[in-house]
């Protein structure tokens, strides 16, 4: 049965405004009317022990909490907070009368743009995936930190999170998840904050604990095939957000793999990291996703009661963070080679996608070795200023060390840049030599017609121009010592299949 006030809103006089249709969505913690253009959101007057609404101030609290946070993601959606009055007879939208509830209102969004929804269609390209992977960086470049905050990184205080879930989800133990499997998942967690605790301290020394998202999975994501939108940040408990960002990008990477969409989630983190550099992730990126995924089975663990597919959806979400204690990707080096323009980042992202390889990119490198924002251009003449030798130098040097870091951690990475100088592809070469990986070179060539007007139309975050081009054409050093066994050479302007041509990088990486 529904309270007066919500029933009071199913009526369309209640509203100061065109109703277009009513519809009543519910969670756990709140009632949500859709109008057909705004809709309003009431928290129910509950204590779930992580929240509290159960008095009128707190739930005035978290609506402007609520529209506070996301509005640093989606500032056009979050309208504000609305006051619900009652003269003694109505109940109203604003006007006269005693304050007896508040709301946050929205605009509407269609719900057909929903990124789980779209998943489900094939309507979602990877360029959408990397746009939303720009977002999510750009939104924790921006996101607050500070020591408060800070301290919510340290192994103890996730630690609470974490034993948390599995003292949650002990009486799923033999019903939705095996002994031995939540033993393997706890164990590991424990072990893994224990023995990896220098880890933790090390992000929060980099400044990665910030007031996130908290709740970043595909059904939170919109596109309306222009711009993402990011909904519904965790506004009722400070635990759940002040956390590490590589959290979010696990929560979003794990929810993209369990509805099997894998190479969407690594297009999602390769263009996250092509903004936020944050290659030090890959710390505790396994660690992350198997405490989200574990989250999400203990979620829908709660809801077998009133949905009939949440008890397989829990198992699954179960097996998924059991299947990361497992994982052993193929470690390798792919390098690519070319003029500016030649198609590098393109080859690269897709490779990296199809594969699931971290993609390294100089651009990125370039500008946040010398503090620029990667989204920042600097057309500096050639070879001068942040694109001279001895700056360059650094670059490549930077992107091995990384490189090591991210192979040391357990991943293959793809290392999209120029390689236009034999002593920069000896460093590739000797840094696979000693890590005992195979190490392969992606040489893309194309017809100098054809890269000039690429050039010109260029948008992304590279600062290659026509202008340049003559001058990185004759001082570029064509891969001649490559034997047949490391260089694959590749007509760029032609039509590219990338299973083809991962099939032929893979023969090299035997």
């Amino acid at each position: 049965m529904l309270p007066p006030l919500i029933e009071a809103m199913l009526e369309p006089g209640f509203y100061p405004h065109p109703v277009e249709r009513l519809e009543l969505v519910q969670t756990h913690i709140s009632w949500v009317l859709l109008t057909g253009v705004y809709a309003y959101k009431v928290k129910k007057p509950v204590d779930f022990g992580f929240l509290d609404f159960t008095t009128l101030e707190k739930r005035r609290f978290f609506c402007e909490e609520e529209v506070r946070l996301n509005r640093r993601l989606s500032p056009e959606v979050y309208l504000g907070v609305v006051e619900i009055t009652w003269d003694g007879h109505t109940y109203r939208l604003g006007g006269e009368g005693e304050v007896v509830e508040y709301a946050v209102c929205m605009r509407e969004l269609d719900k057909e743009w929903r990124l789980d929804l779209l998943l489900e269609k094939g309507q979602v390209d990877m360029s959408v995936l990397e746009k939303i992977g720009e977002k999510v960086a750009l939104f924790h470049e921006e996101a607050i930190t500070g020591e408060r905050i800070s301290c919510f990184g340290r192994p103890d205080k996730v630690r609470v999170n974490v034993e948390e879930n599995f003292e949650q989800t002990k009486p799923f133990v033999g019903l939705l998840i095996d002994e031995k499997a939540y033993k393997a998942l706890k164990d590991y967690s424990f072990s893994f904050l224990q023995d990896r605790s220098d880890v933790f301290f090390r992000r929060i020394d980099q400044g990665r604990i910030k007031e996130g998202h908290g709740d970043l999975h595909t059904a939170n994501v919109y596109y309306d095939g222009q711009k993402v939108y990011v909904l519904d940040c965790i506004e009722f408990n400070e635990r759940f957000r002040f956390q590490d960002t590589a959290s979010d990008v696990a929560f979003l990477t794990m929810d993209l793999e369990f509805r099997g969409h894998k190479e969407e989630a690594w297009a999602f983190l390769n263009a996250y990291l092509s903004l936020s550099g944050d290659y030090g992730l890959f710390d505790v990126l396994r660690f992350y996703k198997v405490y989200r995924a574990y989250v999400r089975g203990k979620v829908e663990g709660f809801r077998i009661q009133e949905d009939p597919g949440a008890k397989e959806r829990a198992k699954s979400y179960f097996d998924l963070a059991l299947s990361y204690l497992g994982e052993r990707p193929k470690r390798f080096i792919i390098c690519t080679c070319g003029l500016m323009g030649t198609g590098k980042s393109t080859v690269g992202k897709a490779l990296g996608a199809w594969v699931g390889a971290v993609v390294l990119r100089s651009d990125t490198f370039r500008k946040l070795l010398f503090g620029i924002p990667p989204w920042e251009h600097r057309y500096e003449p050639w070879g001068k200023g942040i694109y001279g030798e001895e700056a360059t130098e650094r670059v490549y040097g930077e992107m091995m060390r990384v490189s090591k870091e991210v192979l040391d951690a357990g991943y293959p990475v793809v290392i999209d840049a120029t390689f236009a100088k034999k002593r920069h592809r000896e460093k590739a070469l000797k840094l696979a030599e000693a890590l005992k990986v195979p190490c392969v070179f992606l040489y893309l060539r194309c017809p100098l017609e054809v890269l000039r007007k690429r050039l010109e139309g260029r948008g992304d975050i590279s600062d290659g121009r026509p202008e340049i081009l003559e001058d990185q054409l004759r001082e570029f050093e064509e891969p001649k010592e490559l034997s047949e066994e490391r260089l694959i050479a590749l007509e760029s302007s032609l039509p590219l299949d990338i299973g083809t041509l991962w099939r032929r990088v893979e023969e090299r990486l035997i």
